[in-house]
């Protein structure tokens, strides 16, 4: 158990999550073998991304999920959008059977070893999980916290969102192609 005296090490920045939608179904009907080279193929293509962002990292896999931390938002906000370019792009062409759901959060974070915890880490899980097939959700506190959006990036606001858990709604924006 963790002291109350000890320093928190609180970090700011933006964490994303994704989901690959239907991988319990397709390893049902796949099988094991075919299911870990789809799990395989998500974290070649998540690596590439992350190899030309400094300020990402996996945290952890979550199943057929991951967590992934960003030191800034532009930096969240432009890999998340280069990871589901990159699935999008290999199902379009037949190598990765399925959609991948996308929600990503700004704020405040606890590190507790390798691992994040803490509310933007709850928000940001619940914004992934409003989100359907081949989409990205953002959070309101990434559009403010990035100093220049790429002006070729299309985010459609859709309002308040209740998440499970939280008390105050939060506003969302959907990445549109």
């Amino acid at each position: 158990m963790t002291s109350t005296t000890e320093p928190i090490d609180l970090r700011v920045g933006s964490v994303l999550f994704t989901d690959l939608v239907g991988f319990t179904e397709f390893n049902d009907a796949a099988g094991d073998v075919e299911a870990l080279e789809v799990l395989e193929h998500q974290a070649n293509m998540v690596e590439a991304v992350l190899d030309n962002c400094d300020a990402g990292r996996v945290v952890k896999e979550l199943g057929d999920g991951l967590m992934i931390w960003f030191g800034s938002a532009i930096d969240g906000l432009e890999s998340a959008v280069a990871i589901l370019n990159a699935v999008e792009s290999s199902r379009a062409v037949g190598d990765f059977p399925l959609a991948m759901r996308m929600g990503i959060h700004h704020g405040e974070a606890i590190a507790r070893g390798d691992d994040l915890v803490g509310q933007t880490i709850n928000i940001a899980s619940r914004v992934s999980d409003l989100a359907g097939p081949g989409e990205l959700l953002v959070s309101e506190t990434v559009v403010s916290a990035c100093v220049e959006l790429d002006p070729d990036l299309s985010l459609r606001p859709i309002g308040p969102a209740v998440v499970k858990g939280v008390q105050e709604p939060v506003w969302l924006y959907l990445l549109t192609a």
